[in-house]
């Protein structure tokens, strides 16, 4: 009785192409080759050479601020570029009011609100003045109201906080693979 026989040749089989394209895989922030570096470095310092202008807000300040902290904190790490900006990120930023999701039947008073924010952001090399990455991006958070006024105001400024987690998360991709795609061609 032979190996094929037994059921071991789509397993063995599957283990060797997954050996042979084991080497293709390179994470998106590993160091790079020369061949698919961007402008001479990595992916990691291209976003680290992003400035990041102060988001013009429609509705509450605080989130466009809150905005902007946290995309620098996403391109940088947390520390400060050491080059000067190659980039420059406009975003405009519309703060989505608390829409109500459930009414009490019997008091007739909401439950279940939704805030959010949509944003349009676009990412300009700054020697050019030509636009690299465009586009939008959305972020929703629900929260619960009770009768209590500041337990309510307060969930709903920690809904909006979280709102404002996918849309850096969005931005930051988008750039990402822009600035890695602008690199390889």
């Amino acid at each position: 009785m032979s190996l094929r026989d037994r059921g071991f040749g789509r397993p063995v089989l599957a283990v060797l192409l997954a050996l042979g394209l084991g080497g293709c895989f390179q994470p998106m922030y590993a160091a790079q080759s020369p061949a698919t570096a961007v402008a001479g470095g990595t992916v990691s310092s291209a976003m680290a050479s992003v400035d990041i202008l102060p988001v013009q807000t429609y509705g509450d300040e605080r989130v466009g601020q809150r905005l902007r902290n946290d995309l620098v904190f996403a391109m940088t790490g947390g520390g400060s570029p050491l080059t000067p900006p190659v980039y420059r990120l406009d975003v405009i930023a519309n703060v989505v009011g608390a829409q109500t999701a459930v009414v009490d039947p019997v008091t007739d008073r909401p439950e279940l609100e939704t805030v959010g924010i949509d944003a349009v952001y676009t990412l300009t090399e700054i020697a050019t003045g030509r636009a690299v990455a465009q586009g939008n991006a959305i972020g929703r958070a629900t929260y619960t109201r009770t009768r209590q006024r500041y337990a309510s105001e307060r969930a709903k400024r920690d809904a909006e906080d979280r709102s404002v987690r996918p849309v850096v998360e969005q931005i930051r991709a988008n750039i990402a693979s822009r600035l890695a795609t602008a690199g390889a061609s």
